[in-house]
């Protein structure tokens, strides 16, 4: 846990003294991945980064996942699918209503949460122009609903997949956990301080402790 700084404790007992009431709420993580076999190593050299891992999982599939299980608090949440989708239906109109659908979820699921929404990785399986077609749809979705877009594409070079064509390598992993380390702005020194200060509202007050170095 980050502690506060002694000015912030003694303004916080205070409070206590005259009658105020002080409520702690634990942040959580600063960052959730959410997604199919790819991002199965991601997090790995990320500590700041819980990846939730589901193979051959779609977006409807997800959908479900999000609605029957409580995933805590997260400063950032990334959703990386839809390869599993475009490789069983062509119809991407389709697909980009499923996004719509499982965006639009997370944003109830997860309000304070920055949303970033990740677009199809190229592979063997998918041509390119399918994952192209694919992607500006997703840009689209996330534009509509107030999400960050994110194409690994221009991120992950051919040499950062497996011998399967579809997976990512070591190295491959450790890219896309950095390319979305950036986008959740939890790369480097720049967010040390996320959510550590006193509200004031009347007699009450909120104090938020942050998770974590």
């Amino acid at each position: 846990m980050r502690w506060w700084s002694s000015y912030n404790w003694r303004k916080m007992k205070r409070m206590l003294e005259m009658g105020g009431t002080v409520i702690v709420k634990p942040v959580g993580e600063k960052s959730l991945l959410l997604g199919d076999s790819i991002v199965r190593n991601v997090g790995a050299e990320k500590p700041n980064m819980r990846v939730e891992c589901f193979p051959g999982i779609r977006a409807d599939q997800v959908r479900r996942v999000m609605e029957n299980r409580d995933f805590g608090h997260s400063d950032a949440f990334v959703i990386h699918v839809g390869t599993n989708d475009v490789r069983r239906s062509r119809n991407l109109n389709y697909i980009m209503g499923e996004m719509y659908g499982l965006v639009n979820m997370a944003k109830a699921k997860f309000p304070g949460s920055r949303l970033v929404l990740s677009g199809v990785l190229r592979s063997k399986v998918v041509t390119w122009r399918c994952v192209g077609a694919a992607n500006d749809r997703l840009e689209w979705v996330a534009r509509i609903l107030g999400a960050t877009f994110v194409d690994p594409n221009s991120w992950i070079r051919n040499s950062d997949f497996g011998m399967d064509g579809l997976h990512l390598n070591r190295n491959g992993a450790r890219e896309l956990g950095h390319l979305y380390s950036r986008v959740c702005g939890i790369d480097g020194e720049s967010r040390k301080v996320l959510n550590n200060c006193l509200h004031m509202a009347g007699s009450e007050f909120t104090v938020e402790t942050s998770e974590g170095s």
